[in-house]
């Protein structure tokens, strides 16, 4: 906290009537989802008209890792000033400056990223100077999961669900509203974006029952789930989305071809077969042509 201070009263020319100009902050925490809007917000005492143009407004996001800051908005000689944006904010953070006459230095993000959670500083000065500092967190649900079926040598069949978000998530399983859970092999791979991709795998199932996968995101209290059953082919039985990483197999144990892959290949053959046909007519055509130009050529001229 000393060095926060001692770094922003050389940035701002620290004044002695400080006392004078205090900022608050309605809030410490924010919590905001992947992708949503936030506002962050700081007031000040409500300053005359005439003041708006002298007032300076500073919103940094602050690098515990590097003890330094990166610029997310400046607000300055009655405007914001682009070029001090950092690059990673450009497009997306911006501040109200309609709300600056009633005393409130708004900052508006758009499209939050993970990398957007951390420490933020409010920093105005008008006369005196002063500062708030607030904390962002971001979380992304595990809304979408993709399930896969396969069959392996011995007829083993197994159910995998897998699904992305933040923070790390908890996977479970219940088989017939019965937690199956010591069966389950589960993974976590976090990737450039921050983003967990997670992966659960139940072995051994038995076909005429009903499986449900549920992702736990304890940080959101959140539960996403999805039932599975396999009569054949995987069924889905709640929205979702599901792919087979296998081909199916039949009652003898042969694999066999996707529905969609069978119309295709009819298809071709149709086409095939029809093609052959058209040319098969066109050369008996040509050949009772052929014969009937021949039978006049052999006609003798009369004498």
């Amino acid at each position: 906290m000393l060095f926060i201070q001692l770094f922003l009263f050389i940035l701002l020319d620290y004044n002695p009537i400080l006392g004078l100009f205090v900022v608050t902050a309605p809030k410490s925490t924010y919590t905001v989802k992947r992708g949503d809007t936030i506002q962050m917000i700081c007031n000040f005492p409500v300053p005359k008209e005439d003041d708006l143009n002298k007032l300076q407004v500073s919103w940094q996001q602050f690098q515990t890792k590097h003890h330094g800051t990166r610029q997310v908005t400046m607000f300055n000689q009655g405007r914001e000033d682009e070029l001090s944006q950092d690059t990673m904010y450009k497009g997306r953070a911006s501040l109200v400056t309609q709300a600056l006459k009633n005393g409130m230095a708004i900052l508006q993000i758009e499209d939050v990223k993970l990398t957007d959670a951390g420490t933020y500083l409010c920093v105005l000065q008008l006369g005196g100077s002063d500062y708030k500092e607030m904390s962002l967190n971001v979380q992304a649900s595990y809304s979408k999961i993709a399930n896969y079926s396969e069959v392996s040598e011995d007829n083993q069949i197994s159910f995998t669900c897998e699904s992305s978000g933040f923070p790390e998530a908890e996977v479970y399983w219940k088989e017939n509203g019965v937690n199956v859970s010591s069966l389950v092999t589960t993974s976590h791979t976090q990737i450039e974006d921050g983003l967990y991709i997670v992966t659960s795998t139940i072995k051994g199932i038995d076909m005429n029952h009903l499986y449900h996968c549920v992702f736990w995101n304890k940080a959101l209290k959140e539960e996403t789930e999805a039932s599975l059953k396999y009569s054949g082919h995987l069924e889905l039985l709640n929205d979702g989305s599901n792919y087979n990483r296998y081909p199916q197999r039949n009652e003898s144990g042969h694999h066999r071809l996707p529905s969609h892959t069978v119309i295709i290949i009819s298809i071709i053959m149709c086409v095939v077969v029809s093609l052959v046909v058209m040319v098969m007519v066109l050369l008996k055509k040509r050949h009772l042509c052929f014969k009937c130009f021949k039978k006049k050529g052999d006609r003798s001229s009369p004498l």
